[in-house]
């Protein structure tokens, strides 16, 4: 398995989010690599500066150059807008290509790592900013539509405060996955823990039918990190 270099998806991300407008396509696109022997494991994060991003990787036995070539053929093809070389942004030794679908508003951008073994290594990401930024807190992940976002800070704890249009239930699932993913173990109703820190998350009725959701985190020392009946 190809070894993914440290900062590439912040760079993919960023390139991602910065490309410009261009040209639409009729139909979704699809990514075709040349020469691909094998997928590669990555980390896919949900979120990158708001914005809901697809990012995965493959690694291929053609050289990057025929590699870039295939992209921007198979870009242009499918009546994508390819920016110039020089409105192109170059944050690696790795060459980086983006193109835009302006009228699904969807943003795709490559990254071409050479491996020793003489395969390449080709990170692929795919940004939606049709859905537009979403506020970003770090306390705990917000609920998709979540608005009114409010944090404070004092006495060892922070507290995040919004509100949003969705059912008690369905934001008690969102929340019991994405603290799971994190590292976190539910060890009461609402109450999750991890090894350094505690959140409770609050749902209480707001005004017009929406709904308030108030989480406090703290920092909670080794012994109160355990889960109850350890």
């Amino acid at each position: 398995m190809a070894r993914v270099r440290s900062g590439a998806w912040g760079l993919l991300v960023w390139g991602l989010l910065s490309a410009g407008q261009a040209a639409a396509q009729r139909t979704p696109f699809k990514w075709e690599v040349p020469g691909v022997v094998g997928v590669v494991e990555v980390t896919q994060p949900v979120l990158s500066s708001g914005v809901p991003v697809k990012l995965s990787a493959v690694r291929s036995k053609a050289r990057p150059e025929d590699i870039l070539q295939a992209l921007v053929d198979r870009f242009l093809s499918w009546g994508l807008h390819v920016p110039p070389e020089s409105r192109q942004p170059q944050l690696l030794r790795e060459p980086m290509i983006t193109a835009i679908d302006t009228r699904a508003f969807v943003s795709y951008t490559a990254i071409l790592q050479p491996n020793p073994d003489g395969t390449t290594t080709v990170f692929l990401g795919q940004a939606d900013l049709s859905q537009g930024p979403r506020p970003q807190s770090n306390v705990a992940p917000i609920y998709p539509g979540g608005v009114g976002m409010m944090q404070t800070d004092m006495e060892g704890a922070r507290t995040l405060v919004y509100s949003v249009s969705a059912k008690a239930a369905d934001v008690e699932v969102f929340y019991r996955n994405e603290l799971t993913q994190a590292g976190f173990e539910e060890v009461e109703p609402r109450v999750y823990r991890s090894s350094q820190d505690e959140m409770q998350l609050k749902l209480t009725p707001a005004k017009d039918g929406r709904l308030a959701v108030i989480i406090v985190r703290r920092t909670v020392s080794p012994e109160d990190a355990k889960p109850a009946g350890d």
